[in-house]
Formats: structure tokens, C-alpha cells, sequence
């Protein structure tokens, strides 16, 4: 079962991994997050590329511009770099999610509400995570990996 922290930790990633030259989504993160918060090792991997793609002035960062700018030294995690920007970005859940509202509503008459919510917000979510797990001493992030 994937948990709360893991489904937010894979949303940063799959919606940075759909950034291109008209929306950045690192833009979001960039000053509040660092590799060493993700847990998952693989995730913590592509943030490091997508953050040092940014610092060469690289707003393109989906999963081919990846492999463009890094070639044989990322073949490895090409199949999860495409998995997590299908699966898990924000922008596809969103639509996911306000679709199935739409549907709904067609089905039951009832007038429904879309999500207002925004990439922000699980950037949010995600700072307020580490810093609770922090705070309560589970720091099996990167500090735990670079024993």
C-alpha cells in the first residue's frame, strides 16, 4: 500500500517531470525542496537531475529531455521517469478528478464542484511531512542513505 507521504512524494515528481518551456512546475519548488527529502531513492535521483537541468538554465524536464541532456547514465530510470508522469502528475489527477466529477453530475443531475487544488498545495504538503517527521525523529531520508 502506497502511503500519504509516498502518493505526494510521487505527485512532486511525476508533475516536474511535465515541466517544459511554457510551465515550469520546479518554479513551485525550487527554494523549499531539496533531493534529500525524498525517500524513495529513484525519486531523490530525479530530483537532483530536474534541480541541476534548472541551474544550467534547462526548463524542459520531461522524461526524454532527461535522457537527451544525460543519455546512457539515466537509461536505468527512463521506465519510472515514465510511469510517475503518468500516473502520478498532478495536472493528469487533476483532470482525472474533475472529469469524474463532470461525469457524475451528468449521471445524477447534481450540480458538483471542481478542485481548486494546486501544485502548490502538495509542495506544501509534502514540506509539512518532512518537518513532522523531523520533529518525531524518522529521518529515513537521505540522511539515512548516505550512512
Amino acid at each position: 500500500m502506497v502511503t500519504r507521504r509516498q502518493q505526494i512524494e510521487n505527485i512532486i515528481i511525476g508533475t516536474l517531470l511535465e515541466s517544459d518551456g511554457k510551465n515550469n512546475y520546479f518554479d513551485d519548488c525550487r527554494s523549499m525542496l531539496g533531493a534529500d527529502m525524498f525517500r524513495e531513492d529513484t525519486n531523490r535521483r530525479i530530483y537532483g537531475l530536474i534541480s541541476e537541468m534548472n541551474a544550467k538554465g534547462v526548463s524542459d524536464t520531461r522524461p526524454y529531455s532527461i535522457f537527451g541532456q544525460y543519455g546512457e547514465s539515466v537509461v536505468d530510470i527512463v521506465p519510472r521517469m515514465c510511469e510517475l508522469v503518468a500516473e502520478w502528475s498532478f495536472i493528469h489527477k487533476k483532470v482525472q478528478h474533475n472529469e469524474g466529477r463532470y461525469l457524475y453530475s451528468l449521471v445524477s443531475g447534481a450540480k458538483v464542484s471542481y478542485t481548486t487544488v494546486q501544485f502548490g498545495d502538495y509542495v506544501g504538503q509534502f514540506i509539512k511531512i518532512n518537518e513532522d517527521d523531523k520533529a518525531s525523529g524518522d529521518n529515513r531520508g537521505a540522511e539515512a542513505h548516505a550512512a
